[in-house]
């Protein structure tokens, strides 16, 4: 079963490669962005993660102003949430560049990456980001700076904020909580944490025997009047409240 599995998902990166070296050329942004979208949701069938999407989340999709989506960390899946529910451009570590085979496939997304401890490299983000929305891209991030086991919701880093409000745009919460397919338990195996390497991490996934990601979407959040410290403690209020509910 496992080595099925695993022959779906180099599949799935072959076409990834396909979409982005092949097709991505002969398409508009809009086109881009859907073609993501749809490679998303499938990799995630292959992982045997099944999203349950949030509420209104039709409504999100057509909404033609750029948004600032902010989550909780947990997994190196939750782009894959996220780009299935909105295609985004993601804002990542710059280790992620490194990664075997989903470097590349990040880099060709157009992810914007920044250096940890770098005040140099945060400023290009925040600029690399601005120039994003304004050019009506909607952009995602993980404001925890790392990744935890999702049981709480750490201290966000209120760099990223900087964007939604030199661009008066809407922040957008959400967020993500694993559990196993059978028991509904709290899913720990989907969690990249500590010294886990990526392969290795991708190993405990397909081996689980399913992963459902419960998402909770918060209130759309308006930068206007905040600093980017106060949009970021608002932000943090938010999600908490929001992964309270999920794990009720």
């Amino acid at each position: 079963m496992i080595v099925v599995k695993y022959f779906k998902l180099a599949w799935a990166f072959v076409c990834a490669f396909w979409i982005l070296w092949v097709k991505f050329p002969h398409l508009n942004s809009t086109q881009k962005l859907s073609a993501i979208q749809q490679w998303s949701i499938h990799t995630l069938e292959v992982l045997n993660v099944r999203l349950e999407k949030p509420l209104h989340t039709e409504l999100l999709r057509i909404s033609e102003q750029p948004q600032l989506w902010v989550a909780n960390h947990v997994s190196w899946v939750d782009a894959l949430i996220i780009q299935a529910i909105q295609p985004s451009i993601f804002v990542a570590k710059a280790e992620v560049k490194r990664w075997p085979v989903v470097g590349a496939i990040a880099t060709a997304c157009g992810v914007i990456y920044v250096k940890r401890s770098s005040p140099s490299s945060a400023r290009r983000m925040v600029d690399d980001a601005s120039h994003a929305l304004r050019n009506g891209f909607h952009v995602a991030c993980f404001p925890e700076g790392t990744s935890s086991e999702g049981l709480e919701v750490k201290a966000l880093h209120a760099n990223m904020f900087e964007t939604a409000i030199r661009q008066d745009i809407p922040v957008q919460p959400l967020c993500i909580r694993y559990t196993h397919a059978i028991s509904g338990a709290h899913c720990t195996e989907a969690a990249f944490v500590g010294d886990l390497g990526f392969i290795e991490s991708l190993h405990k996934v397909m081996s689980c025997d399913g992963i459902h990601a419960k998402v909770c979407l918060g209130e759309t959040l308006s930068p206007r009047g905040h600093s980017r410290k106060s949009l970021a403690q608002l932000a943090h209020h938010n999600l908490s409240a929001q992964l309270m509910s999920l794990s009720a």
